[in-house]
């Protein structure tokens, strides 16, 4: 298995790229693809970056992909500055980009009201 950082991962595109520390035995050091199956298959949750991984490879379709995926150390750091990213857009949405709160439905003919 190599070992690299994250580069970078987005949760909503569902990908993201891993800079490996070494070349691989082809003597390739590109980045390398790291899809979200490859994440659920190794029960990770999320990627942030700079975190430190060790994966496993492949070429699919002419490019580097990760097939096998381990975290071996968490960047704190960057986990943390999400987290307030992600607090600081939860605190500035307005209230009218809240759903409404859904009125109680009973019955069997609900859409007749």
């Amino acid at each position: 298995m190599r070992q690299g950082k994250v580069k970078w991962y987005n949760g909503k595109k569902c990908f993201g790229f891993i800079t490996p520390d070494a070349p691989n035995e082809n003597g390739n050091t590109d980045d390398v693809f790291v899809h979200s199956s490859a994440l659920k298959a190794a029960d990770i949750r999320f990627l942030n970056e700079n975190d430190i991984v060790e994966f496993d490879e492949e070429v699919r379709n002419g490019k580097l992909s990760v097939t096998t995926l381990k975290l071996i150390q968490r960047d704190e750091e960057a986990a943390r500055r999400f987290q307030e990213r992600r607090q600081q857009y939860r605190n500035n949405r307005g209230e009218d980009e809240r759903p409404a709160p859904r009125e109680r439905r009973s019955g069997f003919a609900f859409w007749k009201k």
